[in-house]
């Protein structure tokens, strides 16, 4: 048993996992975060009434953001 953990196979097998699950993880809780925030600018935008030209401003912005999300997740 005892060798078992010192196999540096193993352990760079081990390790390499648990490193990918946690980028996983950290990757779906900004996405969730950059969800929310989306909601925020949308509510924000209209009981704001924000000119046209600053709804267009930061329609823009989301959708460059949404592409780069989407981008992480693929």
């Amino acid at each position: 048993m005892k060798s078992f953990f010192q196999d540096e196979f193993i352990n760079s097998k081990v390790l390499s996992r648990l490193t990918k699950e946690i980028r996983r993880e950290q990757l779906e809780s900004t996405i969730d975060e950059i969800s929310y925030l989306n909601e925020l600018q949308s509510h924000i935008i209209c009981k704001c009434d924000l000119s046209s030209s600053q709804n267009q401003e930061l329609a823009n912005i989301k959708k460059i953001n949404n592409a780069t999300r989407e981008n992480l997740q693929a």
